[in-house]
């Protein structure tokens, strides 16, 4: 008996030194953008910005999908145009934005024929990145109950053709994290969770749909239970949203509170809404007297709340950190040192 607890408390200092001796895992950020724009040409300003934190990957949309009534078939939009030759040192992931109606209208029997046309497409488009070595792909959907089926039947098809050589990613919305059980876990190997458009844009009392962070409580406590690695997508941008008649209109991209200083053409009505009193162009829309605007964007502080609610549930992990999205005018409103502490909050 007395040999018997003597090997057991041996073994038991022995795993008290090996714990202590051995260092968790640590949580390892990839820092990314996503480029919306058609035209890649990236300025001075934004290749020192780049290269300063530095950023090790570029998720570029390549180009959209969206399904054309008249013709009845699928189609491509904006495609990508390259005007800049970006560093090896960077690592691209073409993105392709695929709009939930495709699905909704395209039949089972067509999803193919699309498949074949986008890797068609697809292959054209790396010929203007011959330095790059593409590893992954993402597509971006924001996929509903209805045609959770179909899109995921693409999905496996996509996967078929370029698997072996690259990996496959999906955009993840909250809602979907959260009743994951009921909206289905996409056939890829990652999926990417936008942190951000969580609020409902079109009802006037909304006051900021880009980042709410009392919504997000509601959602991220299934982050634990999500079975697909992810990585993490957070908001730069700001816009403005016009309302008409009380009804939606259309967003102002980028559009800034100091657009709206101009007191013979508009008046505040509190601190992020504004209404029309002249009808007058801003930004080449044209607005009418009696149309209101509510100015949302995010700031500082609103990410390093979010990062605050994110970090346990990526403790330990290996991600991309992504930011949306690179432009000039975005990254006037955030320096290289604010980014660079938002990755920093992200680490253990």
């Amino acid at each position: 008996m007395f040999y018997f607890f003597l090997r057991l408390c041996v073994f038991a200092f022995l795993s008290l030194v090996l714990s202590c001796n051995s260092k968790p895992i640590a949580t390892t950020p990839h820092l990314g953008f996503y480029h919306w724009q058609t035209n890649l040409a990236i300025s001075p300003n934004e290749q020192l910005y780049l290269d300063s934190l530095p950023v090790q990957k570029l998720y570029i949309k390549f180009f959209d999908i969206d399904w054309d009534f008249n013709k009845k078939t699928p189609l491509p939009h904006a495609s990508l145009l390259v005007n800049a030759d970006l560093p090896a040192s960077i690592e691209i992931i073409p993105t392709l934005f695929i709009t939930n109606r495709t699905f909704q209208q395209i039949q089972q029997a067509a999803i193919d024929d699309l498949v074949d046309n986008i890797q068609q497409k697809l292959t054209e488009q790396f010929q203007q990145f011959p330095n790059q070595q593409i590893k992954m792909i993402q597509i971006d959907c924001d996929w509903s109950q209805s045609t959770k089926d179909k899109y995921f039947y693409f999905l496996e098809q996509f996967k078929k053709v370029w698997s072996v050589e690259m990996a496959l990613s999906t955009t993840i919305r909250l809602h979907q994290v959260k009743y994951f059980e009921k909206t289905g876990i996409p056939p890829a190997q990652r999926g990417l969770l936008m942190f951000y458009n969580m609020g409902e844009v079109k009802q006037y009392a909304t006051n900021n749909s880009i980042l709410d962070l009392a919504i997000a409580n509601k959602y991220i406590h299934r982050l634990a239970d999500y079975p697909l690695p992810l990585d993490l997508g957070l908001p730069l941008f700001q816009w403005g949203v016009l309302f008409r008649s009380s009804k939606m209109v259309q967003l102002i991209n980028q559009l800034n509170i100091t657009d709206l200083e101009d007191i013979t053409r508009f008046q505040s009505i509190d601190a992020i809404r504004w209404q029309v009193i002249k009808s007058t162009y801003l930004n080449g829309l044209y607005l009418y007297e009696g149309d209101i605007i509510r100015v949302e964007k995010v700031a500082q502080k609103d990410l390093q709340s979010a990062i605050h609610l994110l970090r346990p549930f990526f403790q330990g992990k290996e991600f991309d950190l992504v930011f949306y999205h690179l432009a000039e005018e975005v990254l006037l409103d955030f320096s290289k040192k604010d980014i660079a502490e938002i990755k920093e909050m992200m680490l253990d």
